[in-house]
């Protein structure tokens, strides 16, 4: 089992704030936060660890000293593309794998005692308005379904697990979305393929705590994620 986190992006919803600072690396109780989910990583016996940088890369690099799993992937179209072409470069290890966006907040180590029999959306009912990718799944717990709402039910995390099937699945036909036209696209994000896959791909859905996990998008999420932890 290894994970994948994306962390090329340039965070301009930040302003000002990541023009010299990456926002995965933006301090949670002190530590940045992209180190805090490492740690969890680690905790749970999960050291192989790929990150895929791009905006500010150098950055990143002390954490293959720290942690000797880590390894960083470089991706040099990082402000033409969108994170499509961020996970093609990931996909030799994308199996058995955790995916991550690096903005994700983890405020507990959900990593810990999960029974994953299943590739797994990681969903939490979001406390602020706005629309959310949110799964439908049907009597059997598989996804089959996911909608763009703002109704307030269980959204996407930013984590998911990927078993071997699937990902030989997404892998088979990534080649589809490899055109100029979708990687320019910044509308269309590496999840909008298993999303046109949904029929093939077994996907289930476990819903956590909302308090074990948050995000940030831009200065207002961050800083509410500081008011609401100190």
């Amino acid at each position: 089992m290894n994970a994948i986190i994306l962390a090329a992006g340039l965070g301009s919803r930040f302003k000002e704030w990541t023009k010299t600072k990456h926002k995965a690396l933006l301090p949670i109780n002190g530590v940045p936060n992209l180190e805090s989910t490492i740690r969890y990583l680690n905790k749970a016996k999960i050291y192989e660890i790929y990150i895929v940088t791009g905006h500010l890369a150098e950055q990143f690099e002390y954490l293959t000293e720290k942690f000797p799993g880590v390894k960083l992937i470089y991706n040099e179209m990082y402000k033409e593309y969108n994170s499509i072409y961020s996970f093609k470069l990931a996909l030799p290890y994308f199996e058995d794998s955790f995916v991550i966006d690096a903005d994700t907040i983890l405020l507990e180590n959900i990593f810990l005692n999960q029974k994953i029999e299943k590739s797994t959306y990681f969903t939490v009912i979001r406390g602020r308005q706005g629309e959310e990718w949110c799964p439908k799944i049907d009597i059997n717990e598989k996804v089959i379904d996911i909608m763009i709402t703002d109704e307030g039910i269980p959204s996407l995390s930013g984590i998911s697990y990927w078993k071997k099937s699937d990902c030989k699945i997404i892998k088979s036909n990534f080649l589809n979305y490899l055109q100029p036209e979708k990687l320019k696209n910044n509308k269309l994000y590496w999840d909008n393929i298993p999303l046109d896959l949904l029929v093939a791909l077994s996907i289930t859905v476990s819903q956590l705590k909302k308090n074990a996990i948050d995000e940030m998008d831009n200065q207002d999420d961050y800083l509410r994620v500081l008011k609401s932890i100190s």
